[in-house]
């Protein structure tokens, strides 16, 4: 193949080549000479086209030639689907049969007894006699088994069938001093079911705790006291998932499961609703301290600091983290390099109703991740329960006038407030909480997210943060000493979020402007509100 560099030496020798030819038409008669340009002209046009095609690579010249690709019958699958619908339909109907088993008097695998039954969730429909099928499941005792009774299928337990699932011992040996579940009556909750589990723990001398056999088979106990149900560890992480993917609700897994265990509503199951979701609530817990590092602690969980398992933004400035040794250095011109953007807002669609009490249901994290810590959180609200909120000097936020009329009879919580990384949407540590009255409690929030943290220049974005930051400091005087910050060393500036900006006053639509204000980029104040539509649901 040519070079690019041959490309001159082409093109002369193609007007060279059309030179000569023009010369030697101008012999002929005129007719014959229009014609002979013609020719001359497109063998020209060829030449040159098939002289600079050469000098291109293979790649160039497959994409100039590319074509659409003709359409065929596999471009409509449905289409082709609807020919062999009859034939699904058949297939379908022979599952709910014998198959290949129609007639059949022996075991294939044992050759001794009747084949009677068979397990929706193995590969295949073979049908076997009772003890194969008990024996074939050591390892899968979750699995769905049904018994042929002379003209269809009907569901049956393998505790029915007589399959024991030792624990404390690999799969399939046997303790000499087995001890049943209390009453002999389990429950395992796992994706394909509930299941009525026959249960036998180790009663050897150097056996563990139930709580921890249970574990150590992957069985997730709901007490820890003679445990009674339990749930797969895949069914908790596949919940996990599901609810923040598809937000389905507790409840509506929870149904979900059980209308998989009997679809007919004819055979009575035991409600492990309750017990399954204090069961979730505990895995996710003790995921957060897991992927936080806290199960390697001399000390304990115990031991955890406030905010620790929360996931810092890793484009914010974080100190001794991204940031270089001199930060603090830098000159005036360049602090904006390192400052923090933090976003405020509140959610009343996020209420929780006064169903419980800490005494009976605490929280298990304390002030761990983003939550504030509760007990403090609660002492100071309590303690400023009678302070009256100031009403606005500008347009009429229902947020400030109406902050001690908000609807809180039966509950406990009338919303959440949240205090995020404006520029990078994620939550900062201690910086949620409940709310009990309007957006009063943002005070707290504010100041807690911002304990301990190193930060010399800040931009604070709220949609009422022309009335809120006002008297800031002076209501920061009432908090606790640890929560406090010293405004005169920093650089601090407020700004309106631009959605809410242009219902605010002329005056504050110029004070509090993103648009109208130096080195901050194009932030526009509004990450909490992205991450409320994605957090509802859940």
């Amino acid at each position: 193949m040519s070079s690019a560099g041959s490309v001159p030496s082409l093109l002369i020798q193609g007007f060279q080549a059309h030179s000569s030819r023009v010369t030697s038409s101008q012999t002929e008669p005129h007719a014959e000479t229009e014609a002979s340009a013609t020719t001359i002209d497109e063998a020209f046009d060829e030449q040159i086209d098939y002289d600079i095609c050469n000098v291109h690579d293979t790649e160039h010249m497959e994409v100039n030639s590319r074509t659409k690709r003709k359409r065929t019958a596999g471009d409509h699958p449905l289409l082709l689907w609807m020919n062999d619908r009859d034939m699904f339909l058949l297939e379908l109907l022979r599952h709910e049969g014998r198959g290949n088993h129609t007639g059949a008097t022996i075991c294939w695998n044992c050759h001794l007894d009747v084949p009677q039954f068979r397990c929706t969730d193995c590969l295949g429909t073979e049908l076997y006699c009772k003890g194969c099928i008990v024996t074939l499941h050591t390892r899968n005792p979750v699995h769905r088994i049904q018994e042929w009774s002379n003209s269809c299928f009907t569901a049956v337990s393998l505790k029915d069938l007589g399959l024991r699932v030792q624990l404390g011992h690999f799969a399939g040996d046997s303790c000499l001093l087995p001890e049943r579940a209390f009453n002999d009556d389990f429950t395992l909750i796992d994706t394909n079911g509930i299941h009525t589990i026959g249960l036998d723990f180790c009663g050897c001398k150097t056996a563990q705790t139930r709580t921890k056999q249970l574990l150590r088979a992957a069985w997730f106990p709901a007490t820890t006291v003679d445990p009674r149900t339990a749930a797969t560890f895949r069914i908790l992480e596949q919940y996990h998932l599901l609810s923040f993917e598809s937000k389905a609700s507790g409840y509506e897994f929870y149904q979900s499961i059980a209308h998989l265990t009997d679809n007919t509503g004819l055979r009575v199951q035991k409600d492990r609703y309750e017990p399954f979701l204090r069961m979730v609530r505990e895995w996710r817990h003790l995921k957060m301290l897991k992927r936080a590092g806290r199960g390697h602690d001399p000390a304990g969980v115990a031991n955890t600091q406030s905010g620790e398992c929360a996931v810092l933004c890793p484009a914010c400035p974080q100190p001794l983290k991204n940031l270089p040794d001199n930060w603090k250095d830098v000159q005036d011109d360049k602090r904006w390099l390192y400052a923090l953007f933090v976003a405020i807002d509140t959610n009343f669609r996020l209420k929780r109703r006064m169903v419980s009490k800490d005494s009976t249901d605490p929280g298990l994290s304390h002030g761990w991740a983003y939550f504030v810590d509760e007990t403090a959180y609660k002492a100071y609200l309590q303690d400023h329960a009678g302070t009256p909120q100031e009403k606005s000097t500008c347009a009429s936020h229902n947020a400030v006038n109406m902050a001690d009329t908000k609807v809180s009879q039966g509950l406990a919580a009338t919303g959440v407030g949240t205090i995020d990384c404006a520029r990078h949407n994620m939550k900062l540590p201690n910086g949620v909480g409940d709310l009990q009255k309007g957006e009063s409690n943002m005070d707290y929030l504010f100041l807690s997210t911002l304990r301990g943290r190193c930060v010399e220049t800040l931009n604070v974005s709220y949609d009422i943060a022309c009335q809120w930051h006002k008297n800031l400091w002076e209501r920061m005087s009432t908090m606790p000493p640890s929560l406090h910050l010293d405004p005169l060393t920093k650089l601090i500036r407020f700004f309106v979020p631009k959605f809410y900006l242009p219902a605010h006053i002329s005056k504050c639509q110029t004070t509090y402007s993103f648009n109208l204000s130096k080195n901050v980029g194009r932030t526009d104040g509004e990450a909490p509100e992205r991450g409320w539509s994605n957090i509802n649901p859940v």
